[in-house]
């Protein structure tokens, strides 16, 4: 993409460039862009008030709110992961959004768990627990390692991971705390066995611990006020369910079926409550513990209800549960549940039957409303789709994780998977995809529900209205209407490749032709991906494409068969009919081809034992950079690395990183000076604290590096503004972006852009003033490129500096 911008930019008179402030033609507002969907949808939670209102969220920070039953989205950023929904069930207005808790991680950083309440649909949020008044004053908290109760007096040092107001007294708000740990398992972690109930009796103005009692993960609770027991409240974890006098304080363990619960749920008939539980079947038997249990006497007994679930199951297997149940509130005899079914199929191969049942008799007897395998397609032919669909089958969504019911009507239901939303108005006899808008000539757009990662945005010097985006778990897509609908580019790539396209780059002498990267392996650099079996197990290569990406074929005769590309570089100097090309292989550094890709050879030497191989690129004079990141190597970390090459690659010597710093993440080289270039880094623990990441800057080559932003921020990479080379911008993983205007000297922050986990800046080279910020889980955002001035935050009582 770089060799395009500075191809681009060499054929343009700077001097007659356009002010980039009068141009307006992408709008003064940040929107989402791509074609929808890609990623986890999780916890949908239907209004009580009002069918058509909705709130979702991803596995990648965002929070998602429809007003038209899943037709359109809006995304709201509340600074970390959501973990819960509820709707106020007196006041129609008013939601609640709970947020996870995490402990800090170099990768992550750290997260305060947050209770947020709206009053007005979701338009903005105020933080109500804990008390943000008492707040110590700290900067860049995502950047420390300090316990809630260390950040605000008074605090519990837990998560949320449930919130519940009372039927009967809104006043009445209660949280479900779990021990902390770290996001993704690396960093620190608290065995600690104790959830925590926390209530509210005077509407979120004061907060008191009730009761401490078994479990890492707080399932459900259960006023039981509309019961007549107003001052009992029934807890779930894990692994116990609890009865809990708030007056003093006691709990009383009540008799579980099973070990182990995956989801609970229920509702109320008149003053009886009505209560399901979701367990994993023993393995290989149909009549031992598991599965679904039904309680009619709060708790005190259960019956197994399994009736149904074994639909086709050979009798040595069993199904198997993600968490997907959903019980309607006000007519719990009616509740929906996904499973994972084994069969054999008629070619006498194992195959998975994604599933959701429904009973409409307390568990009596489930049915099957929709059916799918990856195999058979859509067995009960009742889906209604759009891209996934036709690109993937069944399987890359998988059965529901999580499944949502409106609590005044049984037949409306939602669904969210790996990959999708969807739902069902008729009680399961049909369902519908909410995630993309289907259009005449077959490409898509969004519905606002986009919930996955990409890297690049990449402009085609041909065709002005042409661009792709390079996404994680779906591929690559491309437009041809400046963005406005979308098709997916996947013909010829192989099934097993079709995970993640890295990056892309165009011949700039020849219409039409493309080099892409892909692979199997998704989300790098993440520590998460560092796993202890290498990456020999994934498979990915270079494709080209002679017809501006309407189909591929394979271009990695010498690759390795488990090549994980994640940049390819093609240097614009050499003849149209034999270009050098040269592509990274995470964990096998570099290859390079001299015949337009048709070959390819290793040139490694010169590399150190960390060949995590993530950026290639060249300067104006012809030299080659290559960036390698920190990563794990039998759980020891492995430093990040820089090297440069004056011979095209037969050599590489390296080049010392800034003091301190070991986790390079991104190299920007200015096309007028080599020189000078900028290196965003992702920090390392010192102490408490987060340092040495930011942004440094060189003058001489990497002989001497500066820092020029803040040392405490994740930033994943840099951008150049093609025409004013001096104007840099950065996307951070710390909710906010960044430019400046004197080549890193002084920043401002870009207004109205809030996502958690940015990725990348891409100026927009054919509409001067306008940006591209890639992200990690929420796609591409595209706005102006001075932000939007005065834009207001989604939370209203954030503290200063916590962002």
């Amino acid at each position: 993409m770089i060799s395009v911008i500075f191809l681009l930019t060499g054929c343009r008179n700077r001097s007659g460039v356009a002010d980039e402030r009068n141009d307006t033609s992408g709008g003064n507002q940040w929107r989402v862009i791509g074609p929808g969907g890609g990623g986890g949808v999780l916890k949908p939670t239907i209004s009580p008030f009002d069918e058509n209102l909705v709130m979702t969220h991803c596995d990648m920070t965002a929070a998602y709110l429809s007003r038209d039953g899943g037709m359109n989205w809006s995304m709201k950023n509340l600074w970390t992961v959501p973990e819960d929904f509820e709707f106020d069930p007196a006041d129609r207005q008013t939601i609640y959004v709970a947020t996870r808790g995490y402990r800090y991680s170099e990768d992550r950083g750290s997260g305060l768990s947050i209770l947020y309440r709206s009053e007005n649909q979701g338009e903005s949020w105020r933080i109500i627990y804990p008390d943000v008044k008492k707040a110590k004053k700290i900067d860049r908290l995502q950047s420390t390692d300090y316990l809630p109760s260390e950040i605000i007096p008074g605090a519990l040092d837990g998560t949320i991971d449930k919130v519940a107001v009372d039927r009967m007294d809104n006043r009445r708000i209660y949280l479900g705390l779990a021990p902390l740990k770290s996001y993704m398992g690396a960093g620190d972690q608290n065995d600690n066995d104790s959830a925590m109930l926390v209530r509210s009796t005077d509407y979120g103005q004061k907060w008191e611990l009730v009761a401490r009692f078994p479990g890492k993960k707080v399932k459900a609770i259960f006023p039981c006020s509309k019961c007549d027991r107003p001052h009992e409240v029934i807890v779930f974890t894990e692994r116990a369910c609890v009865r809990i006098d708030e007056m003093t304080g006691k709990v009383t363990r009540l008799p579980l079926p099973v070990k182990k619960i995956i989801a609970v749920e229920g509702g109320y008939t008149g003053k009886r409550m009505l209560l399901y539980i979701q367990s994993g079947f023993e393995k290989g038997s149909r009549t031992g513990n598991g599965g679904m249990y039904v309680s009619r006497d709060l708790g005190m007994s259960w019956v197994r209800s399994n009736n149904g679930i074994f639909k086709d199951v050979p009798g040595n297997m069993v199904p198997a549960f993600r968490q997907g149940l959903a019980v309607c509130e006000t007519k719990p005899d009616v509740a929906y549940i996904s499973t994972i079914n084994p069969v054999i199929n008629a070619d006498g191969k194992r195959d998975w039957i994604y599933s959701i049942f429904r009973t409409d008799n307390g568990g009596a007897r489930w049915s099957p409303v929709l059916l799918s395998s990856t195999y058979q397609g859509y067995i009960t032919q009742n889906f209604g789709g759009s891209w996934m669909e036709q690109s993937f089958d069944p399987g890359w969504g998988g059965s529901p994780i999580d499944l949502g019911v409106a609590s005044g009507n049984p037949d409306v239901c939602y669904a969210g998977d790996n990959g999708r939303g969807y739902k069902t108005t008729d009680g399961g006899r049909t369902w519908q995809q909410v995630y993309s808008h289907n259009l005449p000539d077959g490409s898509v757009s969004s519905g606002g529900l986009d919930v996955t990662t990409c890297y690049g945005v990449h402009f085609d010097p041909f065709n002005r209205e042409h661009l792709f985006i390079c996404y994680t778990d779906m591929g690559l897509f491309h437009s041809f209407n400046n963005g406005k609908s979308w098709f997916h580019s996947l013909k010829g790539i192989p099934r097993q490749w079709q995970n993640t396209c890295y990056d892309l780059t165009f011949d700039p002498g020849v219409k039409d032709r493309i080099w892409s990267v892909w692979a199997n392996a998704h989300d790098l650099p993440r520590t998460k991906m560092f796993g202890s079996s290498g990456f020999d197990r994934f498979k990915g290569g270079v494709a080209l494409s002679e017809d501006g990406g309407k189909s591929w074929q394979l271009s990695n005769s010498g690759l390795p068969e488990n090549a994980v590309c994640t940049r390819i570089w093609l240097d614009t100097r050499t003849p149209e009919t034999s270009r050098t090309l040269y592509v990274t292989l995470f964990d096998k550094g570099v290859y390079k081809s001299v015949d337009g890709g048709k070959s390819w050879n290793e040139v490694n030497q010169g590399l150190g034992d960390n060949l995590f191989a993530w950026k290639i690129l060249q300067n104006s004079n012809g030299h080659l950079y290559l960036l390698c990141t920190r990563g794990k190597r039998l759980g020891e970390t492995a430093d990040g690395r820089l090297y440069f090459s004056d011979d095209q690659a037969a050599s590489w010597q390296e080049i010392d990183l800034p003091a301190g710093v070991n986790g390079p993440h991104d190299l920007l080289i200015d096309p007028d000076n080599p020189d000078r270039m900028y290196l965003s880094c992702w920090p390392r623990r010192e102490g408490d604290q987060d340092r040495s990441g930011g942004v440094f800057k060189t003058g001489d080559g990497g002989r001497n590096w500066r820092q020029v932003f803040d040392e405490r921020v994740r930033v994943n990479a840099a951008g150049m503004d093609p025409d004013r080379p001096g104007t840099i911008y950065i996307n951070t993983f710390q909710n906010a972006a960044y430019r400046s205007d004197n080549a890193g000297e002084s920043w401002s922050r870009l207004e109205g852009y809030r996502f958690k986990w940015g990725q990348r800046a891409v100026p927009d080279i054919r509409h001067p003033g306008m940006l591209f910020l890639t992200t990690y889980g929420g796609s591409v955002f595209y706005g102006p490129a001075r932000g939007t001035p005065g834009a207001s935050d989604d939370i209203e009582n954030m503290p200063e500096g916590w962002w």
